[in-house]
């Protein structure tokens, strides 16, 4: 499934907002990608596709910190301020890879 990455960062820019967690993101990562199971815990984004869960958390107005597990999702290491910062739309480039 080939997706519009401009279309998406703009819906996903309008639900986030300024000041709203990742977890905001739910339903417009849902939507462009029915094959990958989305859903929030608290407010962080977990985004499953197969064997891989990418857990995602809002870090600023255009920060994300991202974390990739196989197996079992975990918000651990972002707990403890680790994982890759992004951008929104290296963020969106990363749902998209996974999405594949």
């Amino acid at each position: 499934m080939s997706i519009d990455r401009q279309s998406l960062r703009a819906e996903a820019a309008a639900c986030l907002g300024q000041n709203k967690p990742a977890g905001e993101l739910v339903d417009c990562v849902a939507r462009s990608f029915p094959d990958l199971e989305v859903f929030r815990e608290n407010d962080d984004l977990i985004i499953r596709g197969g064997t891989r869960f990418l857990l995602v958390r809002r870090a600023g107005s255009d920060r994300f910190c991202v974390t990739e597990n196989v197996a079992v999702p975990s918000t651990n290491m972002i707990d403890s301020g680790g994982g890759a910062e992004r951008s929104l739309k290296e963020l969106i480039d990363e749902i998209s890879a996974i999405g594949q």
